[in-house]
């Protein structure tokens, strides 16, 4: 089959939906099918139009980018790869750009495959302004979107609800995968420890520096905990945002736990998965209202490291109270710190959780295991044309 993936951005802008796109199209790739990204320059301006990236063809078409980037308008439509696809792979309802070319695509008599991610999550948005006008666009454009779809897919339970509650429309559930290296990987913690010269128990930030993301909670958070448990320090991976990261340092020297908080930047795969094996526990301290499938849940997961996310967009609907994680609301530090502590100083609930994670282990799929779900799904839709 010929696959043509659409999203706004791709390799190598580094996000989860980013992420995704790549593994499953490489994966597709070694069963062997031939693969294209139908994208925009944004983020990656000084790259070719077009080129090859592990056997994936990317494509990079002229396009408007408004201050948002759900906003992103193609001026070109690549109608000769759009043509001779067998399947067209959307990637996010939000998105103006996916749309506007899945809509040509359509037109072309081709058979559409959408995923729909954060559905309707700006209604929640802490802007009034971005809560009012952002809602109705999403609500527009999300409508514009089933129209040409042929297939909807989504990530969780919860937005499958919310599709048939809301637009009366079915979807299929296919979650995101995660790296088999998680999977086949012995524990990495001392090799972390060792690397890194860190003797203390660890409380892992893992992900993008950016303020929807949270890290200044975590610190706010960790100062009440230091009070309580001496011998831990939080250990910071990724980058992002340098002036915000800055922010967040001076925060921790204002606060006095500067020397507890070790920042090592961006890491890679085997390093983050030696992060995670170290860590008494992984925080996700988001107020990022879209928060839809992130990848690193189910990396920690599989893992058997505790978790602690906020009530952040879908997050909560990705870990079970007290059973394989803990769930705080958004923005609350005072119990952010109390449930950071808990999971410190209550040995039989770590261990517990531990235990729970181990037994859910066989539940968390791989990429290749996703990708063929997602074949079986493609052949039944072109199937049917």
């Amino acid at each position: 089959m010929i696959i043509v993936h659409i999203h706004r951005t791709a390799w190598p802008v580094l996000g989860g939906v980013e992420r995704a796109i790549q593994r499953i199209c490489e994966e597709l790739i070694k069963i062997g099918h031939e693969v294209h990204i139908v994208t925009s320059a944004y983020g990656v301006r000084n790259r070719v139009k077009c080129e090859e990236f592990n056997g994936i063809h990317i494509h990079r078409v002229k396009a408007l980018t408004l201050h948002f980037p759900d906003l992103t308008i193609p001026r070109e439509i690549p109608r000769d790869i759009l043509k001779k696809a067998d399947i067209i792979q959307g990637w996010s309802q939000n998105s103006y750009f996916t749309y506007r070319i899945c809509e040509v695509a359509k037109r072309l008599g081709k058979r559409i495959a959408m995923y729909f991610l954060g559905i309707d999550y700006l209604r929640h948005h802490h802007n009034s302004l971005i809560r009012l006008l952002g809602y109705q666009y999403q609500k527009w454009v999300t409508r514009k979107v089933i129209k040409v779809t042929d297939l909807i897919l989504v990530t969780n339970e919860h937005e499958k609800q919310i599709l048939k509650e809301k637009y009366n429309v079915n979807s299929v559930v296919v979650p995101h995968g995660i790296d088999e290296i998680y999977l086949k990987l012995p524990n990495m913690a001392r090799h972390f420890k060792r690397k890194y010269n860190i003797e203390e128990r660890i409380i892992a930030y893992i992900g993008r520096i950016h303020p929807t993301k949270g890290l200044d909670l975590l610190i706010k958070a960790y100062a009440k905990v230091a009070k309580q448990v001496s011998d831990t320090i939080v250990v910071v991976a990724g980058k992002g945002d340098k002036k915000y990261l800055k922010k967040c340092l001076e925060l921790a020297k204002k606060l006095g736990v500067s020397n507890r908080i070790k920042y090592i930047g961006y890491v890679s795969e085997e390093d983050k998965i030696a992060l995670i094996d170290a860590a008494e526990i992984v925080v996700l301290p988001s107020r990022h209202v879209g928060e839809s499938f992130p990848l690193i849940i189910y990396e920690v997961k599989s893992r058997k490291t505790p978790i602690i996310v906020t009530a952040a967009g879908m997050l909560k609907y990705h870990i079970k109270q007290g059973f394989d994680g803990l769930i705080t609301p958004v923005g609350d530090v005072d119990v952010l710190a109390k449930a950071i502590t808990q999971l410190l100083v209550d040995t039989n609930l770590h261990t517990r959780i531990r235990s729970n994670l181990a037994n859910e282990y066989g539940q968390i799929k791989s990429w290749h295991e996703v990708t063929l779900q997602m074949l079986r799904i493609y052949e039944d839709v072109a199937r049917y044309r």
